[in-house]
């Protein structure tokens, strides 16, 4: 309904293709695009997709050389896997943000010393949300310490707190890159490894961060310029969701806030 729309209004329809993939990472091509509408998706991938963090903790006995403050800091700095379909945001939820197991996760830690606490002695009581890296230290603690918790996880956004951001995402121009005469020379003087027997490797064409180091050295025999309205936008997931999942988020999330923003103006 939208794309039909817009081709109405005669607006041109963005293009994406995903030309990388993989758990931890996406590079999507847009084409029919400009650098304002990709640094909103940019934005809106990592302020306005929400995941679990823990928000709240309980302590119940810390006797260990960290501070019950800075204890609960960490906790919550710890990214969790998410579950978009099952959760809803405080605000958005039926319990009129009691804490419910719609919107809340609720874990138990209990540690002794001498140990290290890691993540993954935070135990779920649902196990789609758990910590995303079973191996990051908490806390360390010596004989006789031991620290004894409640926590609980809600689903936010990185614009109410960082610990909520899935990712990080940038852009840049796709390059064009043109050689002119082919020199061997190109190959060692390019840092991202672009070229391949003095011409562009095709595999490693989007190495290229437009440095310019080839046209410095050799500017009569390679020319590189940054394609306009076509961007190549890359998302690296923290773990708590899939890329994919992360970029079909945001622009649907961006597209609402564009039309409540539309309303508004009327």
């Amino acid at each position: 309904m939208q794309e039909e729309r817009r081709r109405e209004e005669g607006q041109e329809i963005m293009n994406t293709k995903i030309l990388k993939e993989n758990n931890e990472k996406i590079v999507i091509n847009l084409t029919n695009t400009n650098f304002e509408t990709a640094n909103s998706i940019r934005r809106s991938c990592i302020n306005n997709v929400p995941t679990m963090a823990i928000e709240d903790v309980h302590i119940l006995a810390n006797n260990s050389a960290l501070y019950d403050e800075i204890l609960a800091h960490r906790l919550g700095m710890i990214p969790l896997t998410t579950d978009l379909k099952t959760y809803n945001k405080l605000e958005d939820c039926k319990c009129k943000s009691a804490g419910c197991a719609r919107c809340t996760a609720e874990f138990v830690l209990e540690a002794k010393g001498p140990a290290t606490v890691y993540s993954k002695d935070l135990v779920p009581t649902d196990p789609s949300i758990k910590p995303v890296f079973d191996e990051m230290p908490v806390v360390k603690l010596f004989e006789n310490q031991e620290v004894r918790l409640t926590a609980k996880a809600c689903l936010n956004n990185g614009t109410y707190h960082t610990k909520h951001s899935p990712c990080n995402a940038y852009y840049q121009f796709y390059p064009n890159i043109k050689v002119l005469k082919s020199k061997k020379a190109l190959d060692d003087i390019c840092p991202r490894k672009v070229f391949k027997n003095g011409a562009v490797d095709k595999d490693n064409l989007l190495n290229c961060n437009l440095c310019n180091a080839c046209t410095d050295a050799f500017p009569d025999s390679v020319t590189v310029e940054p394609e306009e309205n076509n961007i190549l936008l890359t998302i690296e997931s923290w773990g708590q969701l899939a890329p994919k999942t992360i970029y079909n988020t945001a622009i649907t999330n961006l597209i609402s806030d564009l039309d409540e923003f539309k309303k508004l103006l009327k």
